[in-house]
């Protein structure tokens, strides 16, 4: 009797070391996935370090609701320009301040690479697909003739995200066109911060710079492939302003005026306007009738898939990626199409809610990472299935490889595949936007585990995070706080419990700031004195429970088991 006691108390200490464990689906087969880190890291926004050992595979996630208000989602454009590339925990300082602090980013768009015909020459170290930050538009989305994936109507999709923090991520019919003087005629604009094919329109404003010469594309490419600059001469630059009142937004017409008109040009500059129109051939023909003084309005649109969704919704910030992976719950059949997507790869997701109001950003290694061991990396299917594991709904994958990187507080935490996290183009983050306050209103211990455990005379050292009233993270602390132990529990030495040389169970109360949080302590997996569970005497509806791994029907043995993972008890 005593060695079955002994084994039932081994059990019962796996279970507490374990308390964060969860099964995950993935194609029919069930996966043990380990809450490593959960940690809110602010207002409205938790970060998940997750484990599935059997893979082996490491998953860093960040899940932000929306409606808190003091979330705001923003669209980091590289050194505030269409082309070129910038770390992102750089990108995170430059842009945050005392009350708009970034606290997580992921990478995003593709980006076109020197080497990459036809367009890597001309535009290298610019995004592919849509890009919009703070309303205006820095690159479009995969329209125009150089652009891969085969676009956002039938492959990429895309996600655009409202004013007022609506997320939709799916197929998508886009449209970018100009009208003159509310006349009837919308002409389409095929690009925007690149370059400008015969008998295209091309826009440029601020993203692109105020110095840069326009780009005029040459009708034939280079004898490897590559597009070429054409003449300067064959193209008619319109220059304008902001009207009075517009500001730049997705979805809507904008207005402006016009300020200066160029004939016979083609490599002007932007100069101190906010916009420029560039018309060849064709293009320049349907901006010939337009005057200085003239009202020209702008308006790039997205209709997007599903039913319930705006036709038309305003779209503040948008980045694009290669492929749409899941609508509705469902993994797409097209994740096998590629092999870049259904080989095993390090991947950069994200997702969004059926309600569109919470967001997903998840990346999947490919590496060896120092502390949580090898990650073999996964295909986009299997991806999608880990995040509708947490009620991701839709998803889009972004840029892989070494490109792969999230960014929580202070680093990125995932390993990559290169020894110094790669710069990107551009990446999604979400700020804290709550007012500076250092009040202390909450106290939590940094664990994703129900009950703490410790071996018998073994030491445990809580690290403490501290919360605002806002739910923002204003300390991490290894130490320096109050900690008191229950009689019996073991010893209280600075920071640190000495657990008891005996199996037993109690609390840990830390005190900072005026606040205080306990917690409950399992030693050598003691657990007399569990009130957090529910109670179930007996089992008369023949259900079949877990215990450490090992299924059981109907179990009498006093313990602690799982039911529909939550935790229940036999006494």
């Amino acid at each position: 009797m005593k060695f079955q006691k002994n084994i039932l108390a081994f059990a019962l200490g796996l279970i507490s070391f374990c308390a964060a464990a969860e099964n995950v689906v993935i194609d029919g087969k069930t996966y043990q996935m380990d809450r490593l880190i959960e940690r809110q890291i602010g207002p409205g926004t938790k970060y998940l370090r997750l484990r599935l050992p059997e893979i082996p595979l490491n998953v860093n996630m960040v899940i932000t609701d929306l409606t808190n208000p003091y979330v705001g989602v923003e669209n980091s454009v590289a050194k505030e320009s269409a082309k070129g590339v910038e770390a992102i925990a750089t990108a995170a300082k430059r842009l945050s301040t005392t009350a708009h602090k970034a606290v997580a980013g992921q990478n995003a768009n593709f980006w076109a690479v020197s080497s990459q015909a036809p367009d890597g020459k001309m535009f290298g170290s610019q995004t592919r697909n849509i890009s919009i930050r703070n309303g205006k538009i820095v690159t479009e989305c995969n329209m125009g003739p150089e652009m891969p994936f085969g676009g956002p109507v039938t492959t990429t999709g895309l996600m655009g995200i409202s004013p007022d923090k609506e997320v939709y991520i799916d197929y998508c019919l886009p449209s970018v066109v100009v009208r003159i003087n509310d006349g009837i005629a919308l002409y389409t604009v095929a690009q925007c911060n690149k370059g400008v094919h015969p008998d295209e329109i091309g826009m440029y404003n601020s993203f692109y710079g105020a110095s840069k010469a326009f780009q005029p594309i040459a009708a034939e490419k280079d004898s490897k492939g590559y597009y070429q600059a054409a003449a300067s001469g064959d193209a008619i630059e319109v220059l304008l302003d902001l009207a009075e009142g517009q500001s730049w937004m997705g979805g809507r017409f904008i207005d402006f005026t016009v300020k200066e008109i160029r004939e016979n040009g083609g490599t002007g500059t932007l100069g101190s306007h906010d916009l420029a129109l560039v018309g060849r051939g064709n293009g320049r023909i349907k901006l010939a009738n337009a005057k200085v003084g003239d009202k020209v309005s702008l308006k790039y649109a997205f209709k997007f898939t599903p039913a319930g969704t705006p036709s038309y919704p305003l779209v503040e910030t948008a980045i694009g990626g290669n492929l749409l992976t899941m609508t509705n719950g469902e993994v797409k059949g097209q994740c096998n199409s590629a092999s870049y997507d259904s080989s095993t790869y390090p991947r950069s997701l994200y997702g969004t809610s059926a309600d569109h109001k919470t967001l997903y950003m998840m990346v999947i290694d490919k590496s060896t990472d120092p502390v949580y061991g090898k990650s073999a990396g996964l295909n986009t299917a299997k991806a999608s299935q880990i995040a509708r594991h947490f009620g991701c709904s839709n998803m889009l994958q972004c840029d892989g490889g070494g490109s792969a990187e999230l960014y929580v507080t202070d680093k990125i935490v995932n390993k990559t595949t290169e020894t110094n996290p790669r710069s990107v183009a551009n990446c999604l983050m979400v700020f804290d936007n709550a007012p500076a306050d250092d009040a202390v209103a909450e106290l939590r211990i940094d664990t994703p585990d129900e009950i703490l455990s410790v071996p018998v005379g073994g030491t445990l050292n809580p690290t403490l995070l501290v919360y605002n009233k806002y739910g923002s993270l204003i300390k991490v602390m290894p130490n320096g706080y109050l900690l008191k132990c229950s009689a019996g529990l073991g010893k209280v030495e600075a920071s640190k419990l000495i657990a008891s040389d005996t199996p037993v169970y109690g609390t840990i109360t830390i005190t900072y700031g005026g606040k205080e949080v306990t917690y409950p302590v399992s030693v050598g997996g003691a657990v007399s004195g569990i009130t957090d569970v529910e109670a179930v005497p007996n089992h008369a509806d023949k259900r079949t429970y877990n215990l450490v791994g090992v299924e059981c029907q109907n179990p009498t043995t006093p313990g602690v088991y799982i039911r529909d993972g939550k935790k229940i008890v036999v006494k």
